[in-house]
């Protein structure tokens, strides 16, 4: 069964699918889905529903095809043509050097699995697969309420075997920019700083783990040196990332060993991580700085990690910010920085967004690619009888949880309130990162416990 299920996922990693180009990947399901003699439609986004012909749909698996495409330094890998070079270790399947994709390439494999499973016996099973899911959720905010047409719907992109996911956070981007002013210099000495070491990984799930953010230490060490002329700054790839370097050209009299020595103060507490700063003299054929004296401070002040934890029935984080990404715009002379918000609580949403304003002074700003969270439903009968199966088949009750993180979940509740929807999959580590691994065993585990649970509903 679960060669099976790798099979597809080998087949899926042949093909590149970063968000906003996953053209190759929908042509793929689509011959796919006519070799099995399953109709399909696909949607002007490329949202693309898997169905048998002349049967009420009962059940959609959902699964979106995107990725998050890191890597790391020293990888030549190219994203738009080369395939995903899988490892497999007997335990684990990983990547060289690159994000593994497993999320959510595994769903979309579990899923075919099913459906070709159930040919024949239960045709009352389709597959959704959604677009550009990474970057805000995107193909399922524009997906056709048609295609939600079902009794249940299961989100096959969690990525904890032993949990039942019924609640996701909300999320939303802050986008911050600000003219730089720009100083005369004849001559001075210039610094290359390069910060690396760092696990980095999901902006929700990884929020609270313990790892550092070596943007937000990099901005932390300028400012409290007081090294506020600048040449660049950057740090960052994705709002749901976690940064793994950051780096900095400026023009500094502090030496490399009182910047190493600061550095190491800072990240010192990062006990996961395994910190690592670079600096070096290097000649600079530049007649000014970027003056930062008035953005580092406030920048510095800027929220990263855990704002407010859940009460009550469910434990986890509630409300949380990522700082993801700075980088200065050249061609216009401006800083940009995204700030990737996150909460479950409408509420505290505010309260969290009212607590970085106050910090904004001077600065432009504006909100992006908002989706919605999505409420529990202690009264859902899928999530009853998938924690009655999962007893019977493992022997132990799973945990249930809302999970702080973007799903799809929401949205779709939204287009379709009459949905009982619950998210599950298998044991996926470190995601968004060229650390990510997919742990083999739990994929049995997950495929088996859907296929009970689908006949049984």
């Amino acid at each position: 069964m679960v060669d099976s299920v790798l099979k597809y996922f080998h087949q899926i990693s042949e093909i590149p699918r970063c968000s906003k180009s996953e053209e190759k990947i929908i042509s793929f399901l689509q011959r796919w889905a006519k070799s099995n003699g399953f109709a399909y439609k696909t949607d002007n986004w490329g949202n693309t529903l898997i169905f048998s012909e002349d049967v009420k749909v009962n059940v959609i698996l959902q699964s979106h095809v995107d990725m998050v495409c890191e890597k790391s330094a020293d990888s030549n890998h190219d994203f738009a043509k080369d395939p995903i070079p899988l490892r497999n270790d007997g335990e684990y399947i990983y990547s060289d050097g690159t994000s593994l994709g497993a999320d959510n390439g595994i769903g979309m494999a579990i899923s075919m699995f099913v459906k070709e499973y159930f040919k024949g016996k239960r045709d009352d099973i389709a597959l959704l697969f959604t677009v550009d899911e990474e970057t805000g959720l995107n193909g399922a905010k524009n997906l056709d309420e048609s295609f939600l047409s079902a009794d249940y719907l299961i989100n096959i992109d969690s990525e904890e075997d032993d949990t039942l996911i019924v609640g996701c956070a909300g999320g939303v981007d802050l986008i911050i920019t600000r003219d730089l002013v720009k100083k005369n210099v004849k001559k001075g000495r210039f610094l290359s700083i390069y910060i690396d070491g760092f696990n980095g990984g999901h902006s929700g799930i990884d929020i609270d783990k313990g790892f550092g953010n070596p943007l937000k230490i990099l901005v932390s060490l300028l400012n409290d040196l007081k090294i506020y002329d600048l040449i660049d700054i950057t740090g960052g790839t994705a709002h749901n990332a976690i940064p793994r370097t950051a780096a900095a050209i400026v023009l500094t009299d502090r030496s490399e060993e009182e910047i190493k020595d600061h550095f190491y103060k800072i990240a010192g507490e990062y006990k996961k991580d395994k910190p690592n700063i670079e600096v070096s003299e290097v000649d600079v054929d530049t007649s000014f700085v970027y003056d930062m004296v008035d953005i580092l401070p406030p920048l510095n002040k800027l929220n990263h990690g855990v704002f407010t934890r859940l009460s009550g029935n469910f434990s986890g984080v509630e409300s949380s910010s990522n700082f993801a990404k700075v980088e200065i715009l050249k061609g216009v002379n401006k800083i940009k920085v995204v700030e990737s918000l996150r909460s479950s609580s409408e509420k505290i949403f505010e309260l969290l967004k009212n607590e970085l304003e106050r910090y904004l002074d001077g600065f432009q700003y504006y909100y992006c690619c908002e989706y919605p969270g999505w409420e529990p439903d202690e009264n859902s009968q899928l999530l009853k009888r998938s924690i009655e199966v999962y007893e019977e088949l493992f022997g132990t009750k799973p945990k249930v949880e809302a999970i702080h993180a973007g799903l799809e979940c929401g949205v779709f509740k939204r287009k379709n309130s009459d949905l009982d929807i619950i998210s599950l999959g298998p044991n996926v580590f470190n995601p968004h990162s060229p650390f990510e691994r997919l742990e083999i065993r739990s994929v049995e585990k997950i495929t088996k416990l859907l296929l009970e649970l689908i006949a049984k509903v």
